[in-house]
């Protein structure tokens, strides 16, 4: 089950989830064809990642594999988005809660 509630985010580890990312100008319009990535990291200081997953047609899709084996509490995301004319933007962050898993 995955809730997001402002920026944050709640996933129970290990779970298949998934949501979309509506990427938009500041005026509403389309913003082109991008790349975009969604990255977690145990704290926003930290210089590696816990995991990132590419967003695919404006989806994230979280597999079993990427929480399966992390511990249960706040981890931060952002997503950065990078455009063909090279316009760099992020969105987030905010706080990404892994919560523990009773059925493994």
């Amino acid at each position: 089950m995955l809730k997001i509630i402002g920026t944050n985010i709640y996933h129970i580890r290990g779970d298949t989830d998934s949501f979309d990312v509506n990427l938009t100008q500041e005026d509403g319009s389309d913003i082109g064809p991008y790349a975009a990535v969604f990255s977690v990291k145990k704290k926003i200081t930290d210089a590696g990642y816990v995991f990132q997953a590419h967003v695919q047609n404006g989806v994230v899709s979280l597999t079993p594999d990427l929480t399966a084996d992390l511990e249960a509490g706040d981890y931060v995301w952002d997503i950065e988005v990078r455009t063909q004319d090279g316009w760099v933007q992020t969105v987030g962050p905010g706080i990404f809660r892994v919560i523990a898993d009773v059925t493994r």
